[in-house]
């Protein structure tokens, strides 16, 4: 239950264009016009971590003063002396922070970052959450700055720390601009009153080949449909391709979660490659430390290759391969494929897996296809709900027929009258759905010799199931 909380809180940043969505680790920046967006801004950002017992640094330099920011703070945050007496939140200038001794230090800023981790971590915070301008930078310390901002995404890494940097778009000219760009994970920009989010010229790429690969695979059915050609090679090639944009959209959706779970085997290794450059640097060459930091070392970069391999596998197109497979291992797979969108969406997962189950005999990322679908639907489902738990049960049984059962039930609004249309090509619920992920999921489970329907569940919600046979 206290994870869960934490996982809550920290989702609430108080910025509208971001809503409730970053998680820990995040390190995004804001260009702003004027000293009223970013004082409001930041306000909100600032009391959306105190009222979410996190512990808020806050850096302030030119147009801003300690002053102004700790007056617009007492007129939005009830009891702000408590917070500051408690030591709960720190304003200071962005010359004692980020120029000490008068001169800008990236390496002795990242260890002040260290020392204060440490020292904030001890004391019980739910998280940490900084903001910091830079007005106060000159021209000859910006290239060594967007050093520091590169080693910050390190620094950052898994820790229960979130950074907003901002930068006042007119000091900012196009190179600039594309540097704040590169060193930050997302870019927001507050004009004119209204939002902006800045993305990159790849996410925007795949963005269109996406959109032009769904096009196409439209207007493909709908020509062959009206023609009432199906030859069975080329319906098969359509399947094969259709199946595979369905997996790319649902990849699409799950970026964040594929980003989280390389990073972090990648971060370790990184970590213990540092380690032993300062044990060889220390002449510290005790062997069987060094073996042990290698040993890691391995382990994670074997480790983050079986990501990417697993998420290779799920994508590409190629045919179907059965075979033998225990249906609870696939089960875990995709849950922990889906585990960051599970968690950003204050979702608990319950598991009823049936042990041990006969094996089933299947294609594994077909299975994981049907299964993803279902889970990441029942997540949409709940996406709204805020009067009720937001649980996802996922069950594995022997029906009263010897089959394989598995249901997956969400807590959701439910079908209504949709119940049996749902799986009906080009049928969908979702703003920008595809309507092909059910009756894909249903042609795959088919296929296997299986069945999938749908349910409403009592009280809220559905449940969605499918059988297969035991092998």
């Amino acid at each position: 239950m206290a994870n869960e909380t934490m996982a809550t809180k920290m989702r609430k940043t108080g910025i509208d264009v971001v809503g409730d969505v970053s998680a820990w680790g995040a390190h995004f920046c804001l260009f702003y016009e004027t000293k009223e967006d970013l004082l409001e801004t930041l306000v909100s950002y600032c009391k959306s971590g105190l009222e979410s017992e996190e512990y808020c640094l806050w850096i302030v330099a030119e147009p801003l003063r300690i002053e102004d920011a700790t007056g617009a703070l007492k007129d939005a945050v009830p009891g702000l002396d408590g917070y500051m007496a408690d030591s709960r939140l720190e304003i200071a200038s962005a010359r004692d922070w980020f120029l000490q001794g008068g001169t800008f230090d990236g390496k002795r800023l990242t260890a002040a970052w260290y020392e204060k981790l440490a020292d904030v971590s001890g004391r019980g915070y739910a998280g940490i959450r900084v903001t910091g301008d830079t007005t106060w930078l000159s021209k000859k310390d910006w290239s060594h700055f967007c050093d520091y901002e590169d080693g910050l995404n390190e620094v950052i890494g898994n820790q229960r720390l979130a950074v907003l940097c901002t930068y006042p778009l007119a000091g900012c000219g196009a190179p600039q601009i594309l540097d704040v760009v590169r060193t930050h994970q997302f870019v927001l920009a507050r004009r004119h009153g209204s939002w902006d989010v800045l993305e990159t010229a790849t996410l925007k790429r795949a963005k269109g080949e996406l959109k032009r690969l769904n096009d196409e695979l439209e207007q493909r059915v709908v020509q062959r449909t009206s023609e009432l050609m199906k030859a069975s090679e080329a319906l098969r090639e359509a399947q094969v391709e259709l199946m595979r944009v369905s997996r790319l959209t649902t990849m699409g959706e799950l970026a964040a979660s594929i980003a989280h779970e390389v990073n972090q085997p990648l971060t370790a290794v990184t970590n213990n490659g540092s380690a032993c450059l300062r044990l060889l640097a220390n002449r510290n060459l005790d062997p069987e430390v060094l073996r042990r930091a290698l040993e890691e070392i391995v382990a994670d970069g074997t480790r983050a290759s079986a990501v990417i391999a697993r998420i290779r596998a799920f994508i590409k197109k190629a045919p179907a391969e059965k075979t033998v497979l225990d249906i609870n291992e696939v089960i875990q797979e995709v849950l922990a494929l889906a585990g960051h969108e599970l968690q950003k969406n204050r979702i608990l997962v319950e598991c009823q897996l049936t042990k041990p189950l006969p094996c089933v005999l299947a294609d594994r990322v077909q299975l994981q296809q049907v299964l993803l679908n279902l889970i990441m639907n029942g997540i949409e489902a709940m996406t709204t709900v805020t009067e009720r738990p937001r649980v996802l049960w996922v069950q594995s049984r022997i029906d009263e027929s010897g089959h394989i059962l598995v249901a997956v039930q969400d807590a959701g609004a439910g079908l209504g009258s949709d119940a049996d249309r749902v799986f009906t090509p080009f049928f969908t619920t979702k703003v920008d759905g595809m309507g092909m992920g059910l009756p894909i999921s249903r042609s795959l489970i088919e296929g296997h010799g299986g069945r999938l329907w749908a349910e409403p569940n009592v009280p809220h919600g559905a449940v969605f199931s499918f059988t297969l046979p035991a092998a």
